[in-house]
């Protein structure tokens, strides 16, 4: 953009009147050609992040199952406050016994599957906030630390899953 002003003969000085000669010429562009030009730039651009360029690694794979595992932990929670509050209000019973009545009617691989799920998200989402609080205290952070945190945390989980869905 501003090579006219850069390619100046040399021994010219650049004056104040070449600048504004310059500025003049830039803005005499039309909005039009400036929205072309832009609208061309974004379709070269790569979406952003552009995650088919990268290796998979486990910070980022670690991470965004965190963020994941944080939205359903938390949904549920949420979707379950709200039916149970709600609960009296359409006469459906939620007590105990009624909750652990349905769940035992389910078949057995669906109750396995459900409390699986539920037991992964939890113990992942519980063990992976641990590692980011002992990363927050200053240890563990070299890349070396980053992979041993990120096995760990995939082991305490798959013992923890596997034990609260099978006891």
């Amino acid at each position: 953009m501003f090579s006219a002003v850069t390619r100046a003969p040399a021994g010219r000085a650049i004056t104040a009147r070449s600048v504004r000669a310059f500025v003049a010429t830039a803005q005499r562009k039309t909005e039009e050609s400036q929205k072309t030009v832009a609208e061309r730039a974004r379709k070269s651009r790569p979406v952003s992040p552009n995650l088919s360029i990268y290796q998979p690694q486990m910070s980022w794979i670690l991470s965004s199952m965190h963020r994941n595992t944080g939205i359903l932990v938390a949904g549920g929670a949420y979707l379950f406050t709200v039916g149970f509050g709600l609960a009296p209000v359409f006469g459906v019973d939620l007590s105990s016994a009624a909750v652990a009545g349905a769940l035992a009617s389910l078949p057995a691989p669906v109750m396995v599957g459900t409390k699986a799920l539920i037991a992964s998200s939890l113990s992942f989402h519980c063990f992976n906030g641990i590692r980011h609080l002992w990363w927050d205290s200053g240890r563990s952070v070299s890349n070396k630390g980053v992979f041993n945190t990120g096995y760990a945390v995939l082991g305490a989980t798959a013992l923890a899953t596997s034990y609260l869905t099978f006891f």
